[in-house]
């Protein structure tokens, strides 16, 4: 069967890929968008879990370190064994009544504890054991080890302004720090020692700030959410790639079902040749080429011979058939190049690119006689003898397609005219008339 051509075919394919590919982008970009987002919400909310552990974690210290502080100002201080290399605190000593050192009945001598100092004890064992530190610190500090840092000046200066704690993470160097201070109220029974600095009770005279090791919760936070990236790089590849895969099948599929939907609406159902659409669209293509290239075009025009007694006497089926049957004739003796379509019923139009009439008359007469040799054979063993008759015409100078089939259509119709199963070429002028059927 001569190759049918279709139109801009390349260009719809081409516009399909596009379309699909603008389409996956989109979707691609789309889906990337989602599984970032999801992934960094996951990574901002688990950020600020372990942000929300620590504050509750630095709380609970500071608690403790408040209560532990409260019952030993409740209790007036506590009194632990004066040991060898330990001394008493002289600071205490400074304040009037009272007793900073004192001795059991066996002459064993113990020195008191203060708040303070208990905090700072406690703080060196969780230093000691890397848990955690205490500071207690005021803007008027009674022993200058307890000058607030940086830290604790900008917190001592918003408790002043109203603040209930401030917190923040400190980096310095390798070290990662979670810092916590919250304020310290004058009670009576602080009054006994801070009293002289003009404190009363109710009275904000200082904090403790509570640092939390951080920097390994921290590194292992690092090392998860750079696990969890790498893992969401490869669900985004394999996503997107995934895509692709079902993309080049949809694309494939589509263009197929192009293909199919292209063909039904330029291919004749029964015979498979060119519709009369299609056939009369590529017959103004070529003799637009002829009259540009000044190349010779002919057309022939045929029809079956009692085509109508075969359907009634024999069926529409067997009529399908002798169809079928020239249809397949006519692509196998015709050129590759050469146009072939149903024209009507059982008309078919034979475009010939670059044949002169007389050529034209010799494929028409090639036809003829084969179609009128081969009877068609049906299933039942029965054969049913048939014949065509072929009008053929030659493109003239600037002549319009109307024109040009209308003298094929002529000479098709004297074919008719003087007995069937015969060709006629069109006279230089048409004379009018139709075909009987």
């Amino acid at each position: 069967m001569p190759k049918i051509a279709l139109p801009n075919q390349k260009a719809m394919h081409a516009s399909t890929r596009t379309t699909a590919r603008r389409y996956l982008a989109v979707l691609s970009l789309a889906v990337c968008l989602v599984i970032v987002s999801i992934f960094g919400g996951f990574h901002y909310r688990t950020d600020h879990l372990i942000r929300e552990q620590f504050l509750r974690q630095a709380r609970a210290f500071f608690q403790e370190i408040v209560l532990t502080r409260q019952w030993v100002s409740d209790h007036g201080g506590v009194y632990v064994p004066l040991r060898e290399g330990m001394q008493a605190n002289p600071y205490l000593a400074k304040i009037p009544g009272l007793k900073v050192v004192i001795k059991d009945e066996a002459g064993e001598p113990y020195t008191l504890k203060n708040p303070a100092l208990v905090t700072r004890e406690i703080s060196e064992l969780g230093l000691k054991e890397r848990l955690f530190t205490f500071h207690i610190t005021s803007l008027k500090p009674v022993n200058p080890a307890n000058r607030p840092d940086s830290f604790e000046q900008d917190a001592l200066a918003a408790f002043e302004a109203g603040n209930a704690e401030v917190f923040r993470f400190e980096e310095t160097g390798n070290s990662t720090v979670m810092r916590y201070m919250a304020p310290l109220i004058t009670q009576k029974s602080c009054l006994g020692c801070h009293a002289s600095q003009g404190y009363k009770e109710g009275d904000v005279r200082g904090g403790i700030s509570v640092a939390i090791p951080a920097k390994e919760i921290f590194d292992q936070l690092r090392l998860e959410r750079t696990y969890q990236w790498f893992s969401m790089a490869g669900i985004i590849a394999l996503i997107i790639a995934l895509m692709f895969l079902i993309a080049h099948y949809f694309v494939k599929d589509l263009k197929k079902a192009e293909q199919q939907l292209r063909n039904m609406a330029t291919t004749d159902f029964l015979t498979g040749l060119l519709n009369r659409r299609e056939g009369l669209r590529r017959f103004k293509e070529e003799i637009s080429k002829g009259l540009r290239s000044n190349q010779p075009l002919s057309v022939i025009i045929l029809d079956v011979d009692y085509f109508k007694k075969i359907n009634d006497d024999l069926g529409h089926l067997v009529g399908d058939w002798v169809l079928i049957d020239l249809a397949n004739t006519l692509v196998a003796l015709l050129r590759n190049y050469d146009i072939v379509c149903r024209y009507g019923g059982e008309e078919f139009l034979l475009i010939l690119p670059a044949t002169v009439l007389e050529q034209a008359l010799d494929t028409a007469d090639r036809l003829r006689q084969r179609v009128a040799k081969q009877a068609i054979a049906l299933q039942d063993g029965r054969t049913v003898p048939v014949t065509i008759s072929l009008g053929v015409a030659q493109l003239r100078a600037h002549e319009s397609l109307d024109g040009f089939i209308s003298r094929a259509d002529t000479a098709l119709y004297l074919a008719k005219e003087n007995g069937r199963n015969q060709v006629r070429a069109a006279q230089e002028k048409s004379d009018g008339g139709g075909s009987p059927r």
